[in-house]
């Protein structure tokens, strides 16, 4: 019989090690930074895995996020506790899966069913409520996840997201942010700070993109 201690040290590594070697599409902006000032020569390329958010990463930053963004919501009916599990957990069917960018990802049965097999069945309610937005918590942990890509946006030298829309997506800069928009803002409406937060992300992005317009 297995010992316990070995069966959950297994599940441990299996999952850090997927976490850490399934990429995003995102390009981390300051992996990049860190790759051209070691190779000055170094050309972008946002499929590159050097310079692309690994899963575990992004799971990492969301309940950073989270916690900074929470007192500002108002919202008693938001469990942070609760929410930073779902943010914790809510990609853990993409480590078999793979990774989608937003805009082109279908709602995937696959993924769902990955997941539930992986995650202990006390975490299944968990996962599934945030799923289905079954809560305030739920949408917040949405928001935040949809959110933070954006984020990584604002902060990421303009010509880096043009290229990235452009091949991942087949989207010129006019047509960046009306995209992000249509795929993203109706996760913030339900929260007055949230939907503002957002527009003022859009439109910080916009104005970094305006003279490539």
């Amino acid at each position: 019989m297995e010992n316990i201690y070995q069966k959950v040290l297994s599940q441990i590594i299996f999952v850090y090690t997927r976490y850490s070697t399934e990429h995003r599409a995102n390009t981390q902006p300051f992996h990049l930074q860190k790759i051209q000032n070691q190779f000055q020569n170094y050309q972008y390329n946002c499929k590159d895995l050097v310079v692309r958010e690994p899963l575990i990463e992004h799971s990492g930053s969301l309940p950073i996020i989270a916690t900074t963004i929470y007192p500002y919501i108002k919202n008693k009916n938001v469990d942070l506790g609760t929410a930073l599990i779902m943010l914790a957990i809510h990609d853990i069917g993409e480590l078999i899966t793979g990774d989608e960018i937003t805009f082109t990802k279908k709602e995937s049965q696959n993924e769902k069913n990955q997941a539930l097999k992986l995650l202990p069945k006390q975490f299944h309610s968990t996962y599934l409520e945030m799923e289905n937005l079954n809560s305030d918590t739920a949408k917040f942990a949405k928001a935040i996840d949809k959110m933070t890509p954006d984020i990584i946006d604002l902060i990421t030298l303009p010509e880096v997201t043009i290229k990235r829309y452009k091949i991942l997506v087949n989207k010129n800069p006019d047509e960046i942010i009306p995209l992000i928009k249509e795929y993203k803002h109706h996760y913030m409406i339900w929260n007055n700070f949230l939907k503002n937060l957002h527009l003022e992300i859009l439109n910080q992005l916009d104005q970094k993109l305006q003279p490539y317009l």
